[in-house]
């Protein structure tokens, strides 16, 4: 599948992180600090946005996600009107705390499975590589948001979407094989 969306994950020092995210070749950087939970975060948003409707009763639906770095910090809006198309707008602060700081870096509307598989594609491949108790011990703060991670993957399996294949290799296996000694 050749998908507009790209995301990258990596966490470089400790309790520290960069992100790449690649909408049809708007590509945004990110550089987080664990004083935030942004994976957690952005994961929570898109599940709600899926699984809270709010659009089917022509209501607002919303998602206001916030990633902190220790230069600048990020808002991310995504927000739907029909579950099918996401806007995507994310900016860049500065001084959060002063609105006035805050530049538009991306402001696209993109297929809702296109965003969540480009994502979750990228985040499939990064835990996979690092593992969970290298995330939670290299983040120092919170664990990887396994949780709302599945949700979001089995939504695309379950759509069809996921053409993913199942990788025997890595840290992560080697994490699972010790569950079953």
């Amino acid at each position: 599948m050749n998908n507009p969306v790209k995301f990258k994950y990596l966490l470089t020092d400790p309790g520290s992180a960069i992100s790449v995210l690649d909408i049809n070749g708007h590509i945004v950087e990110f550089a987080v600090s664990s004083s935030g939970d942004p994976l957690s975060d952005l994961l929570r948003g898109m599940v709600s946005i899926i699984f809270e409707p709010s659009h089917i009763w022509n209501e607002e639906n919303i998602q206001m996600i916030d990633w902190y770095g220790e230069e600048k910090s990020y808002k991310w809006i995504l927000s739907t009107e029909d579950g099918e198309a996401v806007t995507i707008k994310i900016i860049e602060y500065t001084d959060l705390f002063d609105s006035s700081t805050g530049v538009t870096v991306l402001n696209e509307v993109i297929a809702a499975a296109d965003l969540y598989y480009g994502i979750i594609l990228g985040l499939d491949k990064f835990i996979k590589s690092t593992g969970l108790l290298n995330y939670e011990q290299h983040w120092q703060k919170d664990e990887f948001p396994l949780t709302y991670f599945l949700i979001l993957k089995k939504y695309l399996i379950e759509k069809g979407l996921w053409d993913g294949q199942p990788d025997k290799s890595g840290i992560l296996n080697n994490e699972m094989d010790i569950l079953f000694l």
